[in-house]
């Protein structure tokens, strides 16, 4: 057996030798050829996101329409409820705009407990989430059968 002083026998393979032009230009290569796999699938993807986009853009007009023409059919047998529609519209924003005041109001007179206690803020939830949350329902129902309205008197 012989020993040599690297530790490598006599039919051990040589590293390759970092400086030869040969190696590095085709090192070079490979990574160009990598990159532009990686690039032709990044491309792919995003033809692909380009295409689910304009389905979801198309699905988004359909629907439009089709609420659109629901809401219309809907005016032409209901044109006597527009009226108070419009009405109270304005009227339900008024209390709307009266409840945010007087929520604001009650944040600036009890900050202090908001941020100390659950119990403090859980009564705020429970005094202004559910007037807020069905207030608003409210109005975004009717907002759209006002502003109808005011195109049909325009």
């Amino acid at each position: 057996m012989e020993v040599s002083p690297t530790g490598q026998g006599p039919g051990a393979a040589s590293s390759p030798n970092p400086n030869d032009p040969a190696l590095v230009l085709h090192l070079l290569a490979n990574l160009q050829n990598q990159t532009l796999d990686t690039l032709r699938q990044m491309m792919e993807i995003q033809r692909q996101q380009l295409e689910l986009s304009r389905e979801i853009v198309q699905v988004n007009r359909e629907q439009r329409a089709r609420q659109g023409a629901e809401l219309e059919r809907w005016q032409n047998g209901h044109e006597y409820v527009l009226d108070a529609c419009k009405d109270t519209l304005g009227r339900l924003e008024q209390v709307h705009a009266s409840l945010m005041r007087e929520m604001a109001e009650y944040v600036e007179d009890n900050h202090e407990n908001l941020l100390e206690g659950d119990f403090s803020l859980g009564d705020f939830v429970d005094r202004f989430g559910p007037r807020l949350a069905h207030l608003n329902t409210m109005l975004a129902v009717l907002r759209p059968l006002a502003a109808a309205n005011r195109k049909a008197e325009g």
